[in-house]
């Protein structure tokens, strides 16, 4: 089994305490957008130019981020995936959501939506994963 992380999982565990992350099954292949990487680098520097942590917090997240990101694929915002993006959803979707999305298309065999997990804590990512055949197991978790 796939299970494709959005950001919004990867941060509430960091930043909240949010044990979801913990949840992903062992034996599961664990992939995320390139996106990830750039998300968590925008929000830790958000996070420390407005004060909400310190040098040191934002030193210790990033050093956590690093150990939890060394066991998720990184995967390509290729042109496919580009290009996916630009196309329709089920639901309107924010620009890094469709970016996500396509992301996990792309990595998923095409007609296989249904073999891969989508973990994210926005309901409308979800409700839209779920409308792409998507198995959505934090669907009545999101909360955002």
């Amino acid at each position: 089994m796939k299970v494709y992380l959005d950001t919004s999982v990867v941060l509430a565990y960091l930043l909240e305490g949010n044990d979801l992350l913990l949840r992903v099954p062992a034996d599961a292949e664990v992939g995320s957008s390139r996106l990830l990487w750039i998300e968590m680098a925008r929000v830790l520097e958000r996070t420390l130019h407005n004060r909400v942590l310190a040098a040191e917090q934002v030193a210790e997240v990033r050093q956590s981020f690093e150990s939890t990101a060394a066991t998720i694929s990184r995967l390509r915002l290729n042109e496919a995936v580009q290009r996916q993006a630009e196309g329709s959803f089920p639901l309107v979707l924010g620009t890094l959501d469709t970016l996500h999305l396509s992301t996990a298309l792309e990595w998923v065999a095409p007609g296989r939506t249904s073999t891969m997990e989508i973990w994210t804590l926005d309901r409308q990512f979800n409700l839209c994963a779920s409308a792409m055949g998507f198995v959505t197991p934090l669907l009545t978790s999101a909360t955002r």
